[in-house]
This record gives structure tokens, sequence and C-alpha cells, in this order.
């Protein structure tokens, strides 16, 4: 009896590898999972696709199509060829990855390689069951293991990386995880004790920075909480000795961390470790400036000769050497050499008038 082509399809199923869903799915756009999946039936089949079948098939422009394949190429997922598209052996290739050849040890060794590994496969059944649903991806077993190999972390401070990233609903990328492992490894965590200091540390900065924030009416960035974890960690100031160079930040009209950042830095240059210590010195800082102000001359400070020699004194004789004597017979002439009238007093002037005021001689 044949069995026509559409039974065969009605009745068959195509298998889907699970390290796919698990490992590659959550990575992948829509359109990438559904070429995947006409690949692996296709590859069931024995039967061949194109670009152009894909295209007609999915109702996508081929540069879609293209993108979509490059994609999946970029995952290894296939293997694109001139003429062809092979669906790479997934299984294969995350056996190789995961199982490596085990050379010979000591004893001593062996033995303490055992206990690390019951320990390790009883935080990563944990790790699976809290955060995977059970369901936790092989690669993941040997991403952990390099992280305990690489940093030295203890089993609880691997699950707490886990909790943390769960916490900013991260899980689903493994570069980030990656980074915040190597994050807590640059900052010398490498037992819950040291992870535990990290977080009272990190809660301190994160609710100084909103205090500040606050007092700025800024909104406060990752950038911005290194510059105040630098002046907790490094220049050992309190909220208190903060507020006071917030203050000086009255005057402008946008405030911002670098003015407050000079300020706290040249308290630190002159070791100012207390409040008081800071207000001595800015009381010192203020005098010295207004006696400066008082000293410095009128024009902003400028250099300028004003002030700077010593006045002489003129007597009448070397004054009057600078005019030359006038006759008195020059000194009626007007300038265009006739004789000016001369200047009566009021008594000769009211002698030769009549008593009517008119000049007794008219």
């Amino acid at each position: 009896m044949i069995i026509d082509e559409s039974r065969k399809l009605l009745l068959s199923d195509t298998a889907v590898p699970d390290i796919f869903i698990l490992e590659y799915l959550p990575g992948l756009g829509g359109l990438a999972v559904k070429i995947y999946l006409f690949l692996l039936l296709t590859a069931r089949t024995s039967r061949s696709l194109t670009e152009q079948d894909l295209t007609r098939r999915l109702g996508q422009e081929p540069d879609a199509v293209k993108a979509a394949l490059l994609e999946l190429a970029g995952a290894e997922l296939i293997v694109l060829k001139e003429r062809s598209i092979e669906v790479a052996d997934i299984k294969a290739a995350e056996i190789e990855r995961t199982y490596r050849p085990r050379t010979a040890s000591l004893p001593q060794e062996s033995e303490q390689a055992s206990e690390r590994f019951d320990k390790r496969e009883k935080l990563m059944a944990d790790i699976a069951r809290t955060f995977f649903q059970g369901l936790m991806s092989p690669s993941w077993y040997s991403e952990i293991d390099a992280w305990f190999d690489r940093y030295g972390f203890e089993p609880e401070v691997v699950y707490a990386l886990f909790q943390e990233c769960a916490r900013r609903n991260k899980l689903d990328s493994k570069a980030y995880i990656a980074a915040v492992a190597e994050n807590w490894s640059k900052r010398g965590i490498v037992s819950f004790n040291d992870l535990n200091r990290y977080f009272l540390a990190h809660d301190k900065i994160s609710k100084l920075s909103r205090k500040i924030g606050r007092k700025l009416r800024k909104t406060m960035t990752e950038y911005d909480d290194e510059i105040i974890t630098r002046w907790i960690d490094v220049f050992g100031y309190d909220f208190e000795i903060i507020d006071l160079a917030l203050r000086k930040t009255t005057r402008l009209s946008h405030p911002n961390l670098s003015f407050i950042d000079r300020i706290l830095q040249e308290w630190f240059e002159h070791q100012l470790r207390d409040l008081d210590a800071v207000k001595t010195y800015e009381d010192e800082k203020a005098a010295r400036l207004a006696k400066e102000r008082q000293v410095t001359p009128k024009g902003g400070g400028k250099n300028t000769n004003q002030g700077n020699f010593e006045q002489r004194d003129y007597s009448k004789e070397y004054l009057d050497g600078f005019y030359e004597p006038v006759s008195s017979d020059e000194q009626a002439l007007s300038p265009t050499g006739e004789r000016e009238p001369q200047q009566m007093d009021l008594t000769e002037l009211m002698r030769q008038s009549g008593p009517d005021g008119k000049d007794e001689g008219s």
C-alpha cells in the first residue's frame, strides 16, 4: 500500500531540539524562528528550500528573509552555502563545548575536585529549579563552572548573582550576567560577607545619590553615582560636608556635580577631614579674599600704572615760568589791535551818572 504525501505530512512530526528552545529561541527574532522550523522540516523530508521559496511561503520581503538567514547563521544554527542551506547539528556542538577530555590528576586533587563538584552540582540544581523552572540550558552549566574557576566565587555569591539579575529581568542575557560577575570580581567580592559589605555600601550610595538629586532637582545617573562613590570611598566625606558644598551652588543658575566635585577636591587636597576644619578653612579663605579685594586697585586688578608713583610739588615760580609777561599797553589791546575800554568799578560808574541814572555828559 502506498501512502500519499498528504497522509505522510498529516501523521508525521518535526522534532525540535530542546537545546534550541532553551539556548537559542529567546535571542532570535520571530521570522528567524519561523525559517528555522521550515528548515528543520525540509531537512527531515530531504527536500530543498531556497530563499525564494521562503519568501513565497512566509509572505515576506526578500531582504527580510536574507536578514533572518544571516541571523541564524550568526547564531551558528545554519551554514549558508553557495546554492544550499545546511542545518547545523547543535546537539553535537553543545556536547563538544560542555564535555572536554579530562587529564590524569593526583588523588588529593581528585578528592578536592570531587568535593567542589558536589557543591557546584547542588548549586546549579538550585539555580535551575529557582530561576529556570528546572529547565536550565546546558550551556549555563559550563558558564557557571567557568565563573567558579575564573573569579573564585563561593556558591552563595553565584546564587546571589542570579538573584540580582532576576530582579532586573536580565536572566535572558548571558552577557549581562557575565558583566555583573566581572564587576563583582573587580570589587574584590569572593565570599558572601564581601558581597554583603558591597550591598550595604551600594545602598548607602544610592540613598545619598537620591538625596543629592532632590536638593539639586536633578535626575541622577550612573555616572553621577560614580562621582558620589568617590566622595565617600576616596575622600571619606559624609553628607554633612557634602551638603556644605551643595550650599555653594545657590549662586549658580544650573548647578552641577562637577562644580561640587572641584570644591570637595580642594578640601581633600588641604586634608580637611571634618566639618569644623572645613568651616574654619572657608572662613579664613573668605577673609583673605576680602582683604585682597580691598588692596586691589580699582579696575578689577588689571595691570595699571595708577597710584604707583610719587606726586611732585610745584612752586608758584615754576608754574609762572610757563607764561610770557604782558605789558599794560598790550593787555589793553583787543585781539584786533584796538584798545579795549577799561572796566570801571561801581562807585566811579555812579558818580558819572546823573540823578536819573543817565550819564551826566549826555
